[in-house]
């Protein structure tokens, strides 16, 4: 338990804390370098806007604009601000010419989305072309899509760490420590700690370690009880003000979206995973803890099963079976695979509880490298039984109760209710799942799935 951990670190453990703090800082710096590189690709653009004569600029964006980026992991955004003239219209169809006579040696994908973006590689950097509406903050209003702020929050951010240099560390250390405890990204796979909330975190707190302490200090917060953050003091009580549908665990009012709760798409589960990880790390400060590491299968089985015999040393159960499934969505950006592949393992669960099945562990990932992920289920190595009850309608609606005899020969009643005994579709899981696998739900998602299946004592 650490309530007041910033009260109760001794001074040996606070040295050691801002020691590796200070290591990481100069770790994560990062090789300024390819600034050219992006700077003679915003040229690129511009230059083809006006030729074209669009009213559109081409802008950095994200953490290359506002030099927060980490060393080694930089993707590129750039924003096109069109002005408000092209309101209404579609900029991304008006975009998309530009950057093929900007760049006609390149493949450019478009992605679909709420607004249609664009991604392409380049001297071995990432890129994404996000077209958007000049909005101003003073206009929030006018905004027809959320990125259309994007560019403000850059201006928002810069107002800040252009008085306090250093904060631009603090946001890098940040970053870090959440990516490698797997609760950073906004993507609607992983509902983490987008890169703009990590922003306002740090500019409200003013460093990483006041932030980890505070958050250590923090039990589990809910939806009836939320941590309030509003910086810019834009609402006097956000609990009243906010839409109800927006209340969540953590609020945070968005500095420049004002009716906006920054952090409404934070899974609860990530936000509790963060607070035990602050805890960790006050109470054993290890640089592990800003280690990304590679994704390791076997590892988080090993672990699920040695778990599950720690629980189960009473009982019955001697084997467990494994059932790994690879899938390998349809092409897209990497926040639709990712979501796609969440979105398969989160129903393919469904139908085997729905069916019978207990799942006694289960794991997801998804590798953006590959564009493929993983899904593992461990279940109780045995049969369901061929039968099973079905319960039927209550005795006192008669027609249903009628209807209900005509489906089945055998019938009987006990208490209130009348039962019958029916055979189960699938008494083995990979049964159930080669059925799925066929089922349009899955096959519209993935270009390709396959199963295995494994036992383990």
């Amino acid at each position: 338990m650490v309530e007041n951990m910033s009260e109760t670190l001794t001074v040996q453990k606070l040295k050691k804390i801002n020691s590796i703090i200070s290591s990481m800082t100069k770790k994560l710096k990062p090789d300024n370098s390819i600034l050219k590189e992006v700077d003679n690709s915003v040229l690129s653009i511009n230059k083809m806007l006006s030729q074209s004569r669009i009213g559109a600029e081409c802008v950095k964006g994200g953490s290359i604009a506002k030099n927060t980026f980490l060393k080694n992991d930089h993707d590129i955004d750039l924003f096109i601000r069109f002005a408000l003239k092209y309101k209404g219209k579609n900029i991304s169809d008006i975009l998309e010419p530009i950057l093929s006579k900007a760049f006609p040696k390149i493949t450019i994908s478009k992605i679909h989305g709420s607004r249609d973006y664009f991604q392409f590689s380049k001297n071995s950097l990432e890129y994404e072309i996000i077209p958007v509406l000049k909005i101003h903050a003073s206009n929030y209003a006018d905004a027809e899509n959320v990125t259309d702020l994007s560019p403000e929050h850059v201006a928002w951010v810069e107002s800040y760490t252009s008085k306090n240099p250093s904060l631009n560390d603090e946001i890098r250390v940040t970053k870090q420590f959440m990516k490698a405890n797997n609760v950073y990204g906004a993507e609607s796979y992983i509902n983490g700690f987008s890169g703009h909330i990590v922003d306002i975190l740090i500019i409200h707190y003013g460093s990483f370690l006041s932030l980890i302490k505070k958050f250590a200090s923090l039990e589990k917060p809910s939806s009836k009880n939320p941590i309030i953050i509003d910086h810019e003091q834009n609402m006097k009580n956000p609990l009243k003000e906010l839409n109800q549908s927006k209340i969540s665990p953590l609020i945070i009012i968005d500095p420049i979206q004002k009716d906006r709760n920054a952090a409404a798409a934070l899974n609860a589960e990530k936000l509790s995973l963060f607070i035990d990880t602050c805890k960790n790390f006050l109470e054993t400060p290890t640089e592990d803890l800003f280690k990304i590491n590679k994704f390791d299968l076997e590892n988080h089985i090993k672990v699920i099963i040695n778990n599950l015999k720690k629980g189960n040393e009473k009982s019955s159960i001697r084997k467990f079976q494994i059932i790994l499934i690879e899938l390998y969505p349809h092409e897209s950006s990497k926040d639709i695979m990712g979501t796609k592949i969440y979105k398969t393992y989160e129903d393919i669960k469904k139908q085997l509880i729905l069916n019978g099945f207990t799942v006694m562990g289960d794991i997801w990932h998804f590798d953006a490298t590959s564009k493929s992920g993983i899904i593992c289920f461990i279940f109780e190595d045995k049969k369901l039984s061929i039968t099973i009850e079905q319960s039927g309608p209550p005795l006192n609606i008669i027609d249903d109760v009628n209807n209900f005899r005509e489906k089945h020969e055998k019938t009987y009643i006990r208490g209130n209710r009348i039962f019958s005994v029916v055979e189960r579709k699938y008494v083995l899981p990979e049964e159930l799942l080669k059925k799925l696998f066929s089922e349009d739900f899955i096959k519209s998602r993935m270009k390709r799935i396959s199963m295995k299946a494994s036992k383990v004592l």
